[in-house]
């Protein structure tokens, strides 16, 4: 019979997606406290660790 194996995430991977859950969360609390700047920053770093993720699963 044949084993399936599992692909273990890189260490790499799992903190460039906590960056991104973390990013996205912080967008969402500062603007609903009406923080239109830090949400401004927050939502541009989501968006960054987004594309640099997404760049890296075509590359492998």
């Amino acid at each position: 019979m044949d084993q399936d194996t599992v692909a273990t995430p890189s260490l790499k991977q799992l903190l460039l997606r906590g960056l991104r859950i973390a990013a996205s969360t912080v967008a969402l609390v500062e603007l609903l406290r009406n923080d239109w700047t830090g949400g401004g920053l927050a939502t541009l770093a989501w968006f960054v660790f987004t594309q640099v993720e997404r760049r890296q699963s075509k590359q492998q």
